[in-house]
């Protein structure tokens, strides 16, 4: 199945060749499941696995959700973010019974389809059983998450910040390359550099001070996200004191004092620090 049209845009797939291809969206298909939809693998006879996101029918609120997210994924082009490979907005009729007569009513389909992720998301190699995942893959993965945020923040023009940085939200294909997935609570920011906003967003254990006390967004509250993220993947050696260095300066209570995610990048490909500088760094950081 090729899940790209002629124009390289995501494909149109009807409901009915995804109810196919999930075997009827069954449970030994399911991935996982999130706020606004379960996850499904989809195996086309002719073609590449793919996951299927279908939105829960929560009538108003998903097809928001499901434009929000698609208008944010079409545009998305980076090997470290995950790349939408298609969609389905079909609207059907379905007999349902209303004040005791059966009535035809509409229901939509909404789902939005991506590559396929081999091995899942980061936040179950985080766990006891894949603690001796090795460093080099690891430090991999932090420098792929990294560049995948500076490509949102610093190379596309509206930028982008996430607002859900998470393991979970972090998946990995079959070379352990770690891609950015999950946008629906995604925001396009102009000419601003921070907002204040009165929606509830992001997972608790990842939300920086100044969002939790003054509900402010920027691009620091992605970098505190990071800091979150690359303290519970790191482990032992002169490259993790470098990212606990990394980690401990994006958490910083004081927003303006977080780096910027050009400056996380330059300081991974920097292969000429010694330990000692590492180290001093890090303790000022820490005082």
């Amino acid at each position: 199945m090729n899940h790209h049209s002629g124009n390289g845009l995501p494909r149109d797939i009807p409901f009915h060749l995804l109810e196919e291809i999930t075997n009827g969206f069954s449970d030994e298909r399911k991935l996982g499941s999130g706020t606004f939809g379960k996850v499904y693998m989809g195996e086309p006879k002719d073609g590449e696995k793919i996951a299927v996101k279908m939105l829960y029918d929560m009538p108003g609120l998903n097809e928001e959700q499901f434009l929000q997210e698609f208008n944010n994924l079409s545009r998305l082009q980076h090997p470290n973010i995950v790349r939408l490979v298609g969609y389905c907005h079909e609207i059907r009729k379905t007999c349902i019974e209303h004040n005791g007569r059966m009535i035809f009513a509409d229901r939509i389909h909404l789902a939005l389809c991506f590559e396929y992720m081999t091995f899942g998301s980061l936040d179950k190699y985080l766990s006891d059983e894949y603690s001796g995942l090795d460093w080099n893959v690891r430090y991999a993965i932090i420098k792929g998450i990294c560049k995948g945020l500076k490509y949102l923040h610093e190379e596309l023009r509206p930028p982008i910040y996430h607002l859900d940085l998470k393991p979970a939200n972090i998946l990995l294909d079959e070379n352990m390359l770690p891609k950015i997935a999950d946008f629906g609570i995604s925001r396009f920011f102009a000419d601003e550099r921070s907002r204040i906003t009165g929606s509830h967003i992001g997972t608790i254990g990842y939300l920086p001070p100044e969002y939790i006390e003054g509900n402010i967004i920027s691009d620091k509250f992605d970098i505190f996200s990071l800091g979150v993220v690359i303290i519970k993947i790191e482990s032992y050696s002169k490259q993790v004191k470098k990212c606990v260095e990394i980690a401990l300066s994006s958490v910083v209570a004081e927003r303006h004092k977080r780096p910027t995610i050009g400056d996380i990048v330059r300081k991974l490909d920097d292969d000429t620090e010694t330990d000692s500088q590492i180290l001093t760094t890090s303790s000022q950081v820490m005082e």
